[in-house]
């Protein structure tokens, strides 16, 4: 991000999104450097090594999607869906990502609905923020 954005502003945003839905596990935000919270009682899958290549690379192909929309419109969010979980990504600003996970049994179209409003209602003075 094009700003320096401190902790407690990430935080604010992270606990938003947790209370969104009982269904979500854990969300982040990648912008070079991890900004995470697990729901409380939530155990992770990965390690922390993999979580950063995993963000990474999510961040890698929000890239690539940015370049696809000239001819198909702009990217709202990309999900995978795995044996336990959803995975579920956002751009947020030129250069960064956020993910949510999410257990199987999630509304995942009302869920993202939300997310993105959440994002895009917040009046943080961090660039992107308010973007798609």
């Amino acid at each position: 991000m094009s700003e320096i954005v401190n902790q407690e502003d990430y935080g604010k945003f992270l606990d938003k999104v947790l209370e969104l839905d009982q269904n979500i596990r854990y969300v982040a935000i990648f912008d070079g450097k991890i900004h995470a919270k697990f729901r409380e009682g939530i155990q992770g899958y990965f390690k922390q090594e993999e979580i950063e290549s995993s963000l990474s690379e999510a961040q890698k192909r929000w890239e690539y999607r940015k370049k696809m929309s000239l001819k198909i419109g702009a990217p709202r969010f990309a999900m995978a869906q795995y044996g336990k979980v959803n995975r579920i990504t956002f751009p947020l600003g030129n250069d960064a990502v956020i993910l949510v996970t999410t257990e199987l049994d999630v509304y995942v179209n009302e869920l993202v609905d939300k997310i993105i409003e959440t994002r895009q209602n917040l009046e943080y003075k961090i660039s992107g923020f308010a973007t798609r």
